[in-house]
């Protein structure tokens, strides 16, 4: 157990430190707020001092002011820093060979608790936050885990001083996400939308397109995005590490371009729920709406014959705190959409799930953010990768994880698994394939 003295308590001090030490690496803490008692601890008992002034045998973190201020206020500008080989930022001081000059707590929070995405700021077409908005994005550390470098500094630094601490229990993992938007490229779609399609490609000069819908259209061939059986053989050895996200809403611009129903696509979602995490992709109309939001869950929760207590959103749509309230007040207890749609990286600063935390309500909430680290659709449309290079890239983000003992998320989609003809992504699925080899 590690006891942390501070001078003053807040629900923010509380949560952070918990979050950072007890729910991410496994190691009790307890809050001292008596000088005297904490300088009466043994030498050989694990401390932190978090104080203006430096007490006893203890690694010392001056406090920011962030942790004990309530509500959403305009914050002045933040000082990004190199230091020791990783960027920091909020320095309070150095005036001790066991002081960290920088508040990791606070920082921490401002980055785990969105705190930025609370103050004014213009949204994207979709009511998105934007990535380039961000202190990360600006300050180019968007795409390190921060937070959990400045974590394995602090319990380096612990460890030297107190030999007898118990070690984080934290192991790197590879959490293989998978988004199921479209099962169908052609079939279920009517024959007049698939008529308009095969005229269209044929006017565009795209034969060998119009032959290939045609072909699926009629039981000819299979549809190149009905892959699911194939996902799931690929995703076997990994099982444990591996969850599917269903979109279950109406057809609709920015939703699944399916009309009709699917008798297969249900027996597959149940039949992958016996194996791997299923939880719900809800829709783009369902983000803000609660009733829908419901409808949704419950067809996935008839189809698969299981409780659903996942989901990720369909085009990453949420803001805060509404859009989590909503998931949790409808029996979610795990939320994966933390991420951004076109930059790769780390939005809340971390690797690492974590309770989210309402700062209109300054509390701890019982739902989980599991942030994801990179998209397939981010690699191939936004930064132009082909497959080869995308692979490079991501070995390269999991190195980068697997050094701070992280959790490495990916996010990918079914329909991008496929080398038909056409569709964009030759070579997608065999580099996902040899990825998963060489991550685990």
């Amino acid at each position: 157990m590690i006891v942390i003295y501070a001078e003053q308590n807040s629900n923010r001090l509380q949560y952070i430190v918990n979050e950072l030490f007890h729910y991410m690496h496994g190691i009790k803490v307890r809050l001292e707020f008596e000088a005297d008692q904490f300088y009466a601890l043994p030498d050989e008992q694990p401390k932190i001092c978090y104080a203006n002034e430096h007490i006893g045998k203890s690694l010392h973190i001056k406090p920011a002011d962030l942790l004990f201020e309530k509500g959403i206020g305009e914050q002045p500008e933040i000082d990004v820093e190199q230091w020791e080989g990783h960027t920091f930022m909020l320095r309070t001081g150095k005036d001790h060979h066991d002081t960290l000059p920088y508040d990791i707590f606070a920082a921490a929070f401002y980055l785990i608790s969105r705190y930025e995405e609370y103050l004014p700021h213009e949204k994207d077409k979709h009511g998105r936050y934007k990535a380039t908005d961000s202190l990360a994005y600006r300050h180019h550390f968007l795409e390190e885990p921060v937070v959990d470098q400045w974590m394995q500094i602090a319990l380096q630094r612990l460890y030297a001083l107190f030999p007898n601490l118990e070690h984080s229990t934290r192991r790197f993992r590879h959490l293989k996400t998978i988004d199921v938007d479209n099962v169908f490229a052609y079939r279920h779609k009517g024959l007049l939308i698939n008529g308009l399609h095969t005229l269209a490609d044929l006017l565009k000069g795209k034969a060998s397109l119009a032959k290939q819908r045609m072909k699926v259209v009629m039981r000819m061939q299979d549809d190149p995005y009905f892959n699911l059986d194939e996902m799931a053989e690929t995703h076997a050895p990994y099982a444990a590490d591996t969850l599917f996200f269903f979109h279950c809403g109406c057809y609709g611009k920015y939703d699944k371009k399916v009309w009709l129903p699917s008798r297969s696509y249900a027996t597959i979602r149940k039949r992958l729920a016996q194996t791997f995490g299923v939880g719900l992709h809800p829709s783009y109309r369902s983000a803000h709406k609660a009733s829908l939001f419901n409808i949704e869950k419950s067809l996935l929760e008839f189809h698969t014959g299981h409780p659903v207590a996942m989901c990720r959103s369909h085009y990453l749509l949420f803001t805060l705190p509404n859009d989590y309230r909503m998931l949790e007040s409808n029996g979610i207890t795990d939320d994966y959409t933390m991420g951004y749609s076109n930059n790769p990286g780390f939005r809340a600063g971390t690797s690492l799930p974590f309770h989210f935390y309402d700062l209109l309500e300054e509390r701890t909430s019982r739902l989980v953010i599991h942030p994801f680290c990179v998209m397939d659709k981010t690699l191939h449309s936004n930064m132009g990768l082909n497959a080869d290079e995308a692979k490079h890239y991501l070995l390269a983000m999991a190195a980068k994880v697997k050094a701070v003992d992280g959790e490495f998320v990916t996010l990918f989609h079914n329909e991008n698994q496929t080398d038909a003809e056409g569709l964009g992504w030759e070579g997608w699925s065999t580099m996902y394939k040899e990825l998963l080899e060489e991550i685990g």
